[in-house]
Parts: C-alpha cells; structure tokens; sequence
C-alpha cells in the first residue's frame, strides 16, 4: 500500500503513535489524514504504522517497532473532539473527508469546540445539529438581525418608509437570547 504524506495543515487528521514507544522516549507514529484513512485495509495496519500479528485464534496490531499493541492519537486537526481516537476516525474518515470536501467541516469543528468539550456528541449528532440550527455566517449582530427578520418575514409587516427606523443591533440583541455566535457563526440555542 502507498502512502501519502501529509504536507498541507488544512486536512482532517491525527497523529497516531505507538504508546509503547512513547513511554520509552521513542517518538514513533505518523499523520494520518481522512483520506488516507479510507484507502482499502488502512484501518487493519493503521497506515502501515503497524503490523497485523497472528496470536492463536486472533490477530492483533503490533508496532513495526517495538511490537508493542497500544496505539494512541496524540494530536489532531480539523476534527471534532469525539473524532480524536483512532477506532473513531477511521470509522468516520470517509464522513470527515466528505465533509472537508465541501466546506463544511471546519464549521462542524467550530460547532464542537463551542457546544461539545467534552466530546461526547458523535459526528451524526454535531452534523444535525449543524443542519438543523446554522443560521449563517453575518459581519455583525446588525446584519444578522436584518436577514432573520427578512427571513422569518418580520419586515413584511413593515412599512418600506419605516424600516430605516429599526434600532437591528438592539432586535440581534434580542434575538441573542435564542442564538448564540462565535467567529461570526449562528447557531440557535438547543
């Protein structure tokens, strides 16, 4: 099997490493990124950073190095928390790079990083509630409170003449109250 070497920061990926070695001052492991991840069999080997040994009835990962059978995500990028161990990510990798393929991952991971410290939420979960609660990418509370009023149809209501009389910051004040915002991102509050 090639493999890839990870050049760009801008990818889904961990670093995985063997623990053994790690805990006799040995630095042994590699980046993995999303892609590779899902090639046929990356999994089995853990990108080649391991190989399968056969033990009776069962085989098991062991260290090319040092043959040790614990392996450990030690960093991560561009990937939520609950992603961030190494059975996890290669049973998401193929979601992680789709979603990295169109824009959206770096919004799932700022969603996580706000609402799921603890890493508790699966991808499904912090997907849907992505899906079910953006509210858009707004320069100010300003402009934001100006599109969900469009949006929702408040401005309906509204006579053209009087709508440059709309105190917006202090309606996206009020709406705050059901919103929350980070980096310029709206999310409704679940």
């Amino acid at each position: 099997m090639e493999t890839k070497q990870i050049t760009a920061l801008d990818e889904p990926a961990i670093w995985l490493g063997c623990l053994s070695c790690y805990n006799n001052g040995r630095l042994n492991g590699k980046w993995i990124s999303a892609e590779m991840a899902t090639e046929p069999e990356a999994a089995e080997t853990l990108n080649g950073l391991a190989k399968l040994v056969e033990l009776g009835d069962r085989t098991e990962n062991r260290c090319r190095k040092c043959y040790g059978d614990e392996f450990e995500v030690m960093d991560y990028q561009l990937i939520p928390k609950s992603c961030a161990n190494a059975k996890t990510f290669y049973e998401n990798a193929e979601q992680l790079n789709e979603l990295h393929n169109t824009d959206q991952l770096a919004l799932i991971v700022l969603l996580a990083e706000n609402i799921d410290t603890g890493g508790r939420m699966d991808l499904d979960e912090l997907i849907r509630y992505h899906e079910a609660n953006y509210a858009g990418e707004h320069d100010s509370a300003k402009e934001f409170g100006e599109d969900y009023a469009e949006q929702v149809g408040d401005l309906d209501a509204v006579p053209e003449h009087m709508r440059n009389y709309i105190d917006w910051e202090h309606y996206a004040t009020e709406l705050l109250y059901d919103y929350w915002k980070t980096s310029g991102h709206y999310w409704r509050s679940v």
